[in-house]
């Protein structure tokens, strides 16, 4: 299943240059016979070699030969004609035909390597995307059923960025080696993507038995040595199914279907297999129609923002506001953050996103803070922005643009970001405190951020998540994990704000665990600009 092809075999353009080059060795042998016309004759055979040049430019492989057999048949007649004829004028053409043959070769074997080249991944060796493609048009032309396995590596990113590129090209060639190694013959491999993969499965056997004969050689341990350490690298991976002709009948549906599948079955987390299935196409209709509405808004002002209090236990005085976006379409439905959000964070919607409610809260809250003291506007930052370049001097240019105080603004962040490029974003981070700009690291509590990399960062707050929050008025382990991470984020510099604070109980306990700040419904839930305006300038 591994075999190139060079292309696919145009029988009537064949036949054409093979015809031409038929004519031409006639025009030679009758041009053969008169003297004066020698010279006619060397141009028919330099016209014969570009019929035949063009034979190996449109098939490099079956052109070769064609063009072979065609030059073999007309050396052995101009050796005939010599020795019936005893003339030695066909000895040139002889010659001439025997170096357009190493030469027709030569142009093959290179026309051979540069398309193999062209679809080729040139770190793993095996197909690259274009090669993908070209080889699932093969099997849809068969009209035979196979299957398209799509397999996305997991945290792959996190250990080439964290490691270095060196370290990571070794780990993605070793996890190559063992997934072509356990799939054999059977299966076609290219590498679709940075960390993922697609595979092609006859529809005779069992995909889901090769697929986790995949995932299984991903998941053992790869141990990657270089000049300057060595270390034990364990990734994961899921699987997507899509069969062809049940699931799609084009190269590009199928592939986008198992791709789909592969994401159901990392949402699950249950079974890292997933077969694609019709309520999955209505699921990417919703995307398709989320990210054409996420684009129309951003244009028309579908969004809107509302901002939710935050408070210093104890006293109750106001910290300031977390900015929440929402989105309200012409026919006044509203569509959920939970909705958008994601389906914006998988294109680059997200960094539009960023910029509309960046510059959004900077103009509407510049004359609150201006006339308050201390007062703190939040804003929720995706990890894409806080682990690329570029963002930090865009929010400097918003920051001037509007004359918000950097000191009032503050950035959410997740510890995803750091996943995704440890070293950019810590870089980044450092140089918003360098700003003036506040950082609060959201979610504390359920990411798998080292901690050794939390204290290194100079982050002012740190948001206790809302699910750890909900059981501490019932549940022991829950209240004390709490306490832990309160206290841990003492330790290392920073103030502590719990989201999701809904009840007295809640409220009480967090006081005695020495939480410096609430979040949540117990005294506020999200308001309107104007209502966060006259709460800010009356406390």
């Amino acid at each position: 299943m591994e075999k190139r092809e060079s292309g696919k075999f145009n029988i009537p353009n064949m036949m054409l240059w093979v015809g031409l080059f038929l004519l031409l060795q006639v025009g030679i042998a009758l041009s053969g016979r008169f003297i004066q016309m020698i010279s006619f004759n060397g141009v028919l055979m330099a016209l014969q070699f570009l019929a035949c040049l063009m034979l190996v430019r449109r098939d490099y492989r079956r052109g070769v030969i064609a063009s072979a057999i065609l030059m073999i048949i007309s050396i052995l007649a101009a050796a005939a004609l010599i020795i019936a004829k005893g003339v030695t004028q066909p000895m040139a053409g002889i010659c001439n035909m025997s170096v357009y043959l190493v030469v027709l070769v030569m142009l093959s074997r290179q026309f051979r390597n540069r398309d193999e080249q062209a679809v080729t991944d040139f770190l793993t060796g095996v197909r690259n995307r274009r090669g993908l493609h070209q080889l699932l048009e093969t099997y849809v032309d068969r009209q035979k059923p196979f299957y398209v396995i799509y397999v996305d590596l997991e945290r792959f990113k996190y250990i080439n960025d964290n490691y270095g590129h060196t370290c990571g090209d070794r780990l993605m060639q070793d996890i190559t080696r063992r997934m072509r190694e356990v799939v054999g013959d059977d299966c076609a491999i290219g590498r679709f993507d940075g960390d993922e993969f697609v595979f092609l499965l006859d529809g005779d056997k069992d995909p889901e038995e090769y697929a986790r004969r995949i995932l299984n050689s991903i998941g053992e341990k790869s141990t990657i040595v270089t000049n300057f350490m060595k270390i034990d690298a364990y990734l994961s991976a899921n699987a997507g199914i899509a069969k062809y002709p049940e699931d799609a009948k084009d190269p590009e549906t199928l592939v986008k279907y198992a791709d789909i599948a592969m994401t159901h079955a990392s949402k699950g987390k249950r079974n890292p297999i997933c077969f694609f299935d019709k309520n999955m196409e209505e699921d990417l209709r919703r995307q398709v129609e989320l990210e054409r509405l996420i684009k129309e808004g951003l244009r028309k002002d579908y969004f809107y923002m509302v901002y939710q209090p935050q408070y210093k236990l104890g006293d109750k005085k106001l910290r300031g506001f977390e900015a929440l976006l929402r989105m309200q379409t012409p026919d006044g439905a509203i569509v959920s953050p939970g909705e958008f959000i994601p389906v914006a964070e998988k294109g680059e919607q997200i960094l539009q996103i960023d910029e509309y409610v960046l510059r959004r809260v900077m103009k509407e809250f510049k004359e609150v803070v201006e006339k308050t003291e201390n007062m703190i506007v939040s804003v929720n930052i995706s990890a894409k922005n806080i682990a690329g370049t570029g963002f930090v001097g865009k929010l400097k240019e918003f920051l001037d643009e509007t004359g918000f105080p950097a000191k009032s603004l503050e950035v959410e962040i997740t510890e995803y970001c750091l996943v995704q490029s440890l070293e950019t974003a810590i870089k980044n981070i450092i140089s918003l405190r360098e700003l003036g700009v506040q950082v609060a690291l959201d979610d504390f509590g359920t990411g798998y951020t080292s901690l050794s990399y939390l204290a290194k960062m100079p982050i002012n707050l740190l948001k206790v998540d809302k699910s750890l929050v909900d059981g501490i008025e019932t549940d022991d382990k829950s209240r004390e994990f709490v306490n832990a991470v309160i206290s841990m984020g003492h330790m290392m510099g920073c103030q502590v704000l719990s989201e999701g604070v809904e009840n007295e109980p809640q409220l009480n306990l967090l006081t005695g665990q020495d939480c410096d700040f609430v979040q949540g419904f117990v005294w506020g839930r999200p308001v309107d600009y104007e209502t966060a305006k006259k709460m800010a300038l009356d406390c």
